[in-house]
C-alpha cells in the first residue's frame, strides 16, 4: 500500500472549515509578545502592499508554512494538529478580534463563530467574551495584543478606509496559504517521524515535545498495555499546575519552570548512572533523548532502572518540591545559616558553566535513593556551595570555557554524586579546588587572586561575577540590618537580596539592575590602569545611579552612593570612604586587601 500522507496546498478559509483538537502530547498554547509581533508585522506588510493593476486589491499572498495534522480512523471528523497549533490558534483569535470589531461599525454583519475549529473550551471561553478580560491566560494576552496592535496600524496606516477590519479579515482568510500535510491511521512514532522529516521553520514542537513522544514510544516496547501518553502527559500537567498556583497572597517572586529543566536534571542523573561523559552531558536535550531511545547504547547497560517510569515522575515531583522549597525559605528568611547556600543556585548560573545549575538537583536524587529529597536539600546545596567555587575559579582563571573542567565534572564529581557521602563528597572537591585541572596550568590559585587584584574589569563575565560575589557577601554580612534609602527604610533580608539581584523580573523590565561601577572614573586615572581596573575600584552600583553620576569624581559620587539599595555601597564603602579620605591609590589597594581578604575568607570556609 501506498505511505498515508495526503499533501495540499490551502488557504485559511478552507482551513477553519475543518475541526481540530489538540492531542495530550501537545504543550499548552504559549506563543510569547515576540513571536506574536512577528506574526503581525508579517501579514501588515502583505497587507500594505497594493496590487498594482486595481489599487482596490491586496493581492500579495502569504505563505505561512506546514501544518501537519493526523486522523487516526478513516471515519474520525476530526483532525489531531501535529505541527502548527501555535499558529493555527493565533490566526483565529487574530480572526475573533476583527470580527468583533466589524460587528462594532456593522451591527447587521453576519458573527462568524470561530471558536469551534479548535475543541479548547478555555480558547472557546476567551473567544466568546465581548470584552478581553484581565486574565493570565495566553490566550487572553495574545488576543489583547492583536487587538491593541492592530488597531495602533489602523490609527496610523488606514484610519480613512471605513471598511479596514472586513478588507484585514478576507486578507487573511483569502491570502494566507499553508502546505497541509495529513497522515492517516499511522501510530504515533510514525507520525512524528514525518514531522520531524518536513518540519520547517515553523517549528511548534520542542524539544520536552519530542521527549515526550521518544519516552512514549520507548515505555510502550516495554508495556504496551499502560496508557502512557497519559501518565506522561501527566506529569507535564505537575508542572503546569505548580506554575498555575503561583502568586498566592501577591508573591510575585516565585519562578515559572518547564519541563526543560526537568530534562536538563533528568539527563545528568542518566549520565551519572551510566557513567557518560561530557560528550553525552554537552549534547542538547533534544540531541540527547532522541539518540538515547532510538539508539544501541542502552543495550550495554545492566540496570535501566533510571529510565523507569516511576523513576521520571519521582524526579518530575520531587524537583517541583526542591524548587519551590528554595523560594519559600528565601522568602521566608527561615534559614539564615544557609542564605550563601541558598544563594549559590543563582550564583552558578553567572559562571562560564551554569549548565551545571541540576547540581544539587542530581545531588538530592542519589542521596535519597528513591525516597523523598526533603532530608537532602541542606546537604545537597552544601555540595553546590563548594561546586560554585571550582566554577568560581575557573571562570575567574580562564577567558573561556575550558573543557577540561567539564570533563572533571562528569567524569569524577557526577561519580561521587551517586556514591559517596555528602562529607566525602565536599572533602573531593575541597581536594580539587586549586589543583589545575590541565597539565599546562600554572598554579591556580595565584592566578585567580592576581587577576581579581588587578585587571579584572578586561574581561566582562569575570568582572560581573566577581562583584556580585563580593556584593552578594557583604548583604549577607549585613542580614536583619537596616537602612535608609530614598526615605524608604531597607531591611536586608534574604528575600530583599534577591530582589536585587537574582529576581528575574526585574531582569525583565531592566536587563542590568546594577551595574559594575568604576569608584574612580577610568578616565580619571593614567597610572596604574590595572590596579583601578582591579577589584578595589570596583563595586556593584545601582544602574540608574550610575548612569547619572557618569565620570564625576569621587566625592562627587559619594552623595549618590548614599542613596544605594546595595549594602556594598550603602554601608560597605561609605565607612571605608569616610576612613580613608581621598581616593587615591593607595585607597585602592587598601580596599583591594580588604576584598581579596573577604573572598579568601569565603573560599576557605569550611
Amino acid at each position: 500500500m501506498g505511505f498515508p500522507i495526503d499533501s495540499k496546498v490551502l488557504g485559511l478559509r478552507d482551513i477553519i472549515k475543518e475541526r481540530y483538537r489538540i492531542p495530550i502530547y501537545q504543550r499548552p498554547y504559549e506563543w510569547a509578545e515576540k513571536n506574536i509581533n512577528d506574526f503581525l508585522n508579517t501579514i501588515f506588510e502583505a497587507f500594505s502592499t497594493k496590487n498594482e493593476v486595481d489599487a482596490r486589491k491586496y493581492a500579495k499572498s502569504v505563505f505561512f508554512g506546514t501544518i501537519q495534522f493526523n486522523k487516526e480512523t478513516k471515519d474520525d471528523n476530526i483532525l489531531d494538529i501535529v505541527d502548527g497549533q501555535q499558529r493555527l490558534t493565533t490566526f483565529l483569535l487574530l480572526l475573533d478580534v476583527l470580527q468583533k470589531e466589524i460587528i462594532k461599525t456593522h451591527p447587521k454583519e453576519k458573527n462568524n463563530d470561530y471558536s469551534n475549529t479548535i475543541d479548547s473550551e478555555e480558547l472557546k471561553k476567551v473567544m466568546s467574551e465581548t470584552q478581553i478580560k484581565k486574565v493570565s491566560s495566553k490566550y487572553s494576552k495574545n488576543k489583547e495584543q492583536l487587538r491593541k496592535a492592530t488597531s495602533e496600524y489602523y490609527e496610523q496606516e488606514f484610519k480613512d478606509k471605513t471598511n479596514f477590519y472586513s478588507e484585514l479579515k478576507d486578507f487573511v482568510l483569502d491570502n494566507i496559504y499553508f502546505v497541509i500535510l495529513t497522515t492517516e491511521e499511522m501510530d504515533l512514532p510514525e507520525v512524528v517521524s514525518v514531522f520531524n522529516t518536513i518540519n520547517t521553520t515553523g517549528l511548534d514542537l520542542n524539544a520536552t515535545d519530542i521527549f515526550k513522544l521518544r519516552y512514549y514510544n520507548y515505555l510502550r516496547k516495554i508495556d504496551d498495555t499502560d496508557n502512557w501518553m497519559k501518565e506522561i502527559a501527566n506529569c507535564y500537567k505537575l508542572i503546569d499546575d505548580s506554575n498555575n498556583a503561583l502568586g498566592v497572597g501577591g508573591r510575585k517572586d516565585q519562578t515559572e519552570f518547564n519541563m526543560s529543566w526537568v530534562l536538563d536534571i533528568y539527563k545528568h542523573i542518566i549520565c551519572a548512572e551510566f557513567g557518560w561523559g561530557f560528550s553525552e552531558v554537552s549534547k542538547s536535550n533534544e540531541k540527547f533523548f532522541d539518540e538515547l531511545f532510538k539508539g544501541d547504547k542502552l543495550t550495554e547497560q545492566s540496570d535501566l532502572s533510571v529510565l523507569e517510569f516511576d523513576t521520571f515522575k519521582h524526579i518530575v515531583e520531587e524537583f517541583i518540591k526542591y524548587w519551590r522549597w528554595i523560594e519559600d525559605v528565601r522568602y521566608d528568611g527561615t534559614h539564615h545559616e544557609i542564605a550563601k547556600e541558598i544563594f549559590s543556585i543563582y550564583m552558578v548560573e553567572k559562571t562560564r558553566y551554569k549548565r551545571y545549575w541540576t547540581i544539587p538537583f542530581v545531588v538530592a536524587y542519589f542521596k535519597a535513593k528513591g525516597k523523598g529529597w526533603s532530608d537532602y536539600y541542606i546537604d545537597s546545596l552544601r555540595v553546590n556551595m563548594y561546586m560554585f567555587r571550582f566554577f568560581l575559579i575557573y571562570t575567574v582563571v580562564n577567558d573561556r570555557v575550558i573543557n577540561s573542567v567539564q570533563n572533571k565534572v562528569c567524569e569524577e564529581c557526577f561519580k561521587w554524586f551517586k556514591k559517596d557521602s555528602t562529607n566525602k563528597i565536599i572533602e573531593n572537591i575541597k581536594d580539587m579546588l586549586w589543583s589545575p585541572v590541565r597539565s599546562k596550568d600554572h598554579e591556580p590559585k595565584e592566578d585567580f587572586y592576581t587577576t581579581i587584584k588587578s585587571g579584572l574589569f578586561y574581561n566582562a563575565s569575570r568582572v560581573r561575577l566577581v562583584c556580585t560575589l563580593s556584593g552578594l557577601l557583604d548583604e549577607i554580612a549585613n542580614l536583619g540590618e537596616s537602612f535608609i534609602c530614598q526615605g524608604n527604610e531597607i531591611v536586608i533580608s534574604e528575600q530583599e537580596i534577591y530582589e536585587k539581584f537574582f529576581h528575574y523580573a526585574i531582569y525583565e523590565k531592566n536587563k542590568n539592575p546594577y551595574d559594575i561601577e568604576h569608584i574612580r572614573a577610568r578616565n580619571n586615572f593614567s597610572d596604574n590602569s590595572d590596579e583601578f581596573n582591579g577589584i578595589g575600584n570596583l563595586i556593584v552600583l545601582d544602574s540608574h545611579i550610575n548612569k547619572s553620576i557618569q565620570d564625576n569624581t569621587v566625592s562627587e559620587k559619594i552623595t549618590e552612593y548614599k542613596n544605594s539599595q546595595y549594602a556594598a555601597v550603602r554601608i560597605e564603602f561609605m565607612k571605608e570612604y569616610e576612613s580613608l579620605g581621598d581616593w587615591d591609590i593607595e585607597a585602592v589597594r587598601k580596599r583591594a586587601k580588604k576584598e581579596i581578604e573577604k573572598i579568601e575568607s569565603f573560599m576557605n570556609e569550611t
